[in-house]
């Protein structure tokens, strides 16, 4: 799980160098950022699938390990994680949207998101694709992709992580936005009560 936390903030920091500015770049490093964005991005809600070793960790604890205290705190605490990154990393390019005047598309980049993580985390938890394979091995990961995506069950398990990550997404940033308003309000209370 610490190794699938670390992937999931590669795209904010991905987010940070490509969408900066007001413009599109022309510049192939700046598609190639773009690019490697939408790779890595699946990452950060990928990491809500580490619940499928929960069982095995609680039945490892209950052998004389703390559940409530050590295991589902530690679950929460990764997936939590991930689903932070997947909000700042996409707030990061909805907000270029915005800067570019494309507003009105920021709903339907969510949307083509979402989708797209979706498909993205089923490929890597059923497929087990990497996100640096389509680079290295393009003609390789074009066939289990092909493979998977045409298996009876894969369009219920992308609507499901469709829908899974929409809610998680909706409530973080819900949280989050809720958290820097707070925190703004508190700084300004404190700036006030200092100058007075």
């Amino acid at each position: 799980m610490t190794w699938n936390t670390i992937l999931a903030w590669i795209p904010v920091g991905l987010a940070w160098l490509v969408f900066r500015g007001d413009r599109v770049s022309r510049s192939p490093f700046w598609w190639a950022g773009l690019t490697l964005f939408i790779l890595f991005l699946p990452n950060a809600p990928y990491v809500v699938t580490d619940i499928v070793h929960l069982r095995g960790d609680v039945l490892q604890a209950n052998d004389g390990g703390p559940v409530m205290t050590a295991i589902l705190p530690v679950y929460a605490v990764f997936i939590g994680s991930g689903f932070l990154a997947y909000y700042l990393a996409l707030r990061g390019a909805l907000d270029h949207l915005t800067r570019l005047g494309l507003d009105a598309w920021r709903f339907p980049a969510t949307v083509a998101a979402h989708g797209l993580c979706a498909i993205g985390v089923f490929l890597g938890r059923w497929a087990r694709l990497n996100s640096w394979e389509p680079v290295i091995d393009p003609h390789g990961t074009l066939e289990r992709i092909f493979i998977h995506l045409t298996w009876t069950w894969a369009p219920v398990l992308i609507l499901a992580t469709f829908l899974v990550t929409w809610v998680c997404h909706f409530m973080t940033r819900a949280i989050a936005e809720a958290t820097f308003e707070t925190t703004r309000k508190g700084v300004r209370f404190l700036r006030a009560t200092r100058a007075s």
